[in-house]
Formats: C-alpha cells, structure tokens, sequence
C-alpha cells in the first residue's frame, strides 16, 4: 500500500511491529510446540499435481457440481481439554496443573463440500456397543441436529464399521438431499476426498463402496501431503 517506503534508504520492521502484523492480519499467535512436522515425500509436488489432475479429469467428465465433492477427515477430542501452559507464581521452579495425564479421547469425523456446505458430525467412541456412548438424554439434541453417535470397537478411532455408518447415515442422506435439490440425475456422480489412513483404504471399505455406492468417487489425499496439497490447489487455482 506504500511502496515510497522502501524506495532508497532503510526500511526496519521492529520486533513490536513484525509480532503485531503477525497477529492482526494472519491472526498468528505464539505456540508451544506439541510434535515434530512430518517430512514431505521427495516427489510430494509431482503427486500433488497428479492428484489434481485426476480430480479436475473426474469433475469434467462427471460433471461433479461443487455442493457434491465432500473433504472428510478425522481428529482427536479430549474428553478433558488440558493445556501445557498456566499461571504460577513468578520464580517457581514446580508448576502443576490438572488433568496432565488425561488421555481419555473420541474421534470427531468432520466434511464439507467445496461449495461450504458443513455435514453432521460423527462422534466416534471406544466400546462395542451403545452403552458406551454418551447419555441418550444427552445427546439428544445433538441427533436432532443430524449428529451421528457411534461406538468404535476396541478404540475410539474410526472402524469400518464407524465408516460404513458414517457413509450410509451422513454421506449418502447428504447426497440424495443435494442431488434432490439441485435437481440433479438420480445417480449423479459424487466425490469423498479423505485422508490417506488404513481403514480408508482398506480392500474391505474399498469393495463395500463400490458395491453398496458405485456413483461416489473415493480418492486420497497423497501420502503425507494434506497441507501442502490444501496450498498447491490454493496456488493453481
């Protein structure tokens, strides 16, 4: 916006400024560090490209609209959030904190479609059945939303079982309702793009999809390489 600032002379940006640019326009704070990064493939953009032009191919001969290519993905949630920072008093060499240890977690899978359309959560826990989900009463309201409760197996990470319900009661229900309201063919091609994880890519999922939901399209992020492969679309496009 004033490029005359750095014509001739010095231009310094103070430490005051860099921290305040950081956190005003890229909302940018400081973090503790909580785990290494993970190493890119060595050919992470030849991949990515690949992987784009598959997609773009797909769209094009398909005639996907945006509202019907869905990005699911799945994440962590502690039951007891505990952070790793916390007011002591100043010079003490011991600081406690509660819920330290805490591990006990669900699995949240989360979509939404190019277009910005949000799906109903599926809230993943560990046991066979349904009595180690949350309170019927309590969870009420979160059904009434569309919000689909399952009981993993042995873990709270996802199953083939948690993934073929999340498919038959959030995805497909998602589908038919969009297909229905942009007045689309009845068997109108679909896209789920997912993270590259052993149930996703299971022979057991992979030949229940193509089965049970022919018309949707299930394609992987490549190994390794969601953000970088979240930016290179950003820079393509």
């Amino acid at each position: 916006k004033a490029p005359e600032l750095l014509a001739g002379g010095k231009f310094k940006c103070s430490d005051a400024y860099v921290c305040r640019f950081l956190h005003t326009h890229l909302c940018w704070s400081m973090h503790t560090l909580t785990q290494a990064a993970h190493k890119l493939p060595d050919d992470w953009e030849k991949q990515c490209e690949d992987q784009f032009m598959c997609l773009s191919h797909y769209i094009k001969m398909f005639n996907v609209p945006a509202e019907l290519i869905i990005n699911a993905d799945q994440t962590g949630v502690c039951l007891i959030p505990a952070g790793n920072k916390t007011w002591a008093l100043t010079g003490v060499k011991q600081v406690t904190t509660m819920a330290k240890e805490e591990k006990c977690q669900f699995t949240l899978m989360v979509a939404s479609s190019a277009s910005g359309d949000m799906l109903p959560f599926q809230s993943i826990h560990k046991g066979k059945t349904a009595a180690s989900l949350p309170l019927a009463k309590a969870h009420a309201r979160g059904e009434s939303m569309g919000i689909l409760w399952t009981a993993g197996v042995d873990t709270h990470w996802s199953s083939l079982r948690a993934m073929q319900a999340w498919v038959d009661k959030v995805l497909v229900l998602y589908i038919q309702t969009t297909v229905q309201h942009l007045m689309l063919p009845k068997h109108q091609r679909a896209i789920c793009y997912i993270d590259t994880w052993s149930v996703h890519q299971s022979n057991e999922l992979s030949a229940w999809m193509k089965h049970k939901h022919p018309n949707i399209k299930v394609t992987f992020v490549p190994t390794r390489c969601m953000y970088p492969f979240l930016i290179f679309i950003l820079g393509l496009n």
